[in-house]
C-alpha cells in the first residue's frame, strides 16, 4: 500500500516541502503563509489521500510527553463484560513492562462516525483502537482513513491492522455440535445491534449451518435481545412463551446472557443437559461458576486485546508499515450444559 507523502503534496502544488510541512503541522499562522496558500496545500493533501502521522509528530514536540495516548472507542450497546475483559487484557503489556501508555475508553453511538474522526483529529492521541464496529461503520473508516494508526478489534481488515477470529466458522461449527449431539431443534438469541444476518457473520454461520445440518429453527425460537443478562433473561421467556414444542438446544451470543437464562429454565422444569443442551460464546468467568456449568466456544479477549496494544503501538513507531492481521482459535471448552462433559475436546 502505497503512502501519499509531503513531497508528493509539494510536487502538486509546486511549493517547497519545508512549506508543504509547516502548513500541515498546524504552523502556517505562525509563519505567516497566507490562507490562500495553506487552503490549496490543505486540498492537495486531502486529494491525495494524505494522512499526518498525527503521532509521530506529537512525539517529536518538545513540550509533549513521551509516553504514547490511545484512544479506545466502545460501541454503547456492547457487553460492559467484554470492556472488563478487555482492559484486563489491555494491562498485561504494562504489567509484564513490555510497553508504557495511556489508554482512554470512549463510549459512542452506533454510527457516529463523526465522534471518532473529531477524537482522532485532535491531536491528542498518538493511535486509536476501534472495537464492535459494525459493517457500514468499518466500510466508512477503510474508504476514508483515521488520521492516527488505528487497530481493530476482532474484525478483519486489509486497511488497518487487527487482532480477529472468524466469526462465521463460530457460528457453523456450533451448529454442527448440535447437529452431531443428536439434536433436531434448535434456538438462539441474537444481539440486538446484529439482528442482519448479512452483516452478522456469527449469526449467518450459525442460520445457514442449521439448513445445512437439517437442523430446525423457527422464527420464533431466535430472538433478539440486548447483550446483558437483563436481555438474555427477558428473550428465553419470550422463547418459552412461544409454547411447546421447545427447542431442545440453545446458543446464547454472550455467556452472562446464559447465565441469566438458567432460572427461567429452572422455574420452567426443563432440566440442563438433560432436556435441553445450552452452547455460549465468550467464556466469561461466570459461566464457569454458574450450576450447571457453561459450555462455550472461547473468544479470547483478554489475548486479543493484548495483541491490539502491540499492534497500535508498532503502527506509531512507524506508521508507513504494512497493516497486520493476526487471527486467533476459538476451541470449544465443554462443561456441564453441553456436548458430554469431560468427553470432547
Amino acid at each position: 500500500m502505497s503512502m501519499t507523502t509531503i513531497k508528493d503534496i509539494a510536487e502538486r502544488t509546486n511549493l517547497s516541502v519545508g512549506t508543504v510541512s509547516i502548513v500541515l503541522n498546524g504552523r502556517g499562522d505562525e509563519m505567516r503563509i497566507s490562507k490562500r496558500t495553506q487552503q490549496r496545500i490543505m486540498e492537495a493533501a486531502q486529494g491525495l489521500g494524505y494522512l499526518p502521522n498525527v503521532s509521530a509528530r506529537r512525539l517529536r514536540q518538545t513540550h509533549a510527553r513521551n509516553m504514547p495516548v490511545i484512544a479506545t472507542f466502545w460501541p454503547s450497546d456492547l457487553s460492559a463484560d467484554l470492556l472488563g475483559r478487555f482492559i484486563m487484557g489491555a494491562q498485561s503489556c504494562v504489567l509484564a513492562q513490555e510497553a508504557e501508555f495511556e489508554m482512554t475508553i470512549h463510549p459512542y453511538h452506533r454510527n457516529d462516525i463523526d465522534r471518532i474522526r473529531a477524537i482522532c483529529g485532535s491531536g491528542s492521541y498518538h493511535g486509536a483502537i476501534l472495537t464492535g464496529l459494525l459493517a457500514d461503520e468499518q466500510q466508512e473508516l477503510e474508504e476514508n482513513r483515521l488520521s492516527v494508526p488505528t487497530v481493530l478489534f476482532n474484525r478483519l481488515s486489509s486497511v488497518y491492522s487487527c487482532a480477529y477470529v472468524d466469526t462465521y466458522e463460530i457460528g457453523r461449527k456450533s451448529a454442527e455440535l448440535f447437529a452431531s449431539r443428536g439434536h433436531k431443534r434448535v434456538g438462539t438469541i441474537v444481539p440486538e445491534y446484529l439482528v442482519d444476518t448479512m452483516k452478522n457473520l456469527r449469526f449467518k454461520g450459525f442460520v445457514e449451518s442449521c439448513t445445512k445440518y437439517g437442523l430446525e429453527l423457527e422464527p420464533h425460537h431466535i430472538q433478539a435481545a440486548t447483550m446483558t443478562m437483563a436481555g438474555g433473561n427477558a428473550a428465553t421467556k419470550r422463547i418459552l412463551e412461544g409454547g411447546e414444542p421447545l427447542p431442545t438446544a440453545m446458543y446464547f451470543p454472550l455467556g452472562p446472557m446464559a447465565v441469566a437464562a438458567l432460572p427461567v429454565f429452572h422455574r420452567a422444569g426443563i432440566v440442563i443437559p438433560d432436556q435441553m443442551e445450552i452452547l455460549t460464546y465468550g467464556d466469561h468467568e461466570a459461566e464457569l461458576y454458574s450450576v450447571p456449568s457453561l459450555s462455550t466456544v472461547k473468544l479470547p479477549v483478554e489475548e486479543m486485546a493484548e495483541e491490539c496494544i502491540r499492534l497500535v503501538m508498532a503502527r506509531i513507531l512507524d506508521a508507513s508499515a504494512e497493516p497486520t492481521a493476526v487471527q486467533f482459535e476459538t476451541p470449544f471448552v465443554f462443561r456441564e450444559s453441553c456436548g458430554g462433559f469431560g468427553s470432547m475436546r
